[in-house]
């Protein structure tokens, strides 16, 4: 029995779960070919990321800030 003003905690860690933002659709694939420095195409003709070289990488993904899709 859960008693006034105690939260359960079972719907505590539901809450924290909805409030986590999945970042995902931020997250681009880099260019292969730039990857290798062989990328013939200018950043605003390829479909992929051509990141600075003070971005991190991972798993051939890069996180994109919200600001610069808008």
């Amino acid at each position: 029995m859960v008693s006034a003003g105690v939260p359960n905690m079972a719907m505590v860690n539901v809450n924290n779960f909805l409030n986590v933002k999945d970042s995902r659709w931020l997250q681009l694939e880099v260019c292969r070919e730039f990857q290798r420095n062989k990328c013939t195409r200018p950043d605003t003709e390829c479909k992929f990321a051509h990141p600075p070289p003070n971005v991190e990488v991972q798993n051939g993904r890069v996180t994109a800030c919200y600001d610069s899709i808008k």
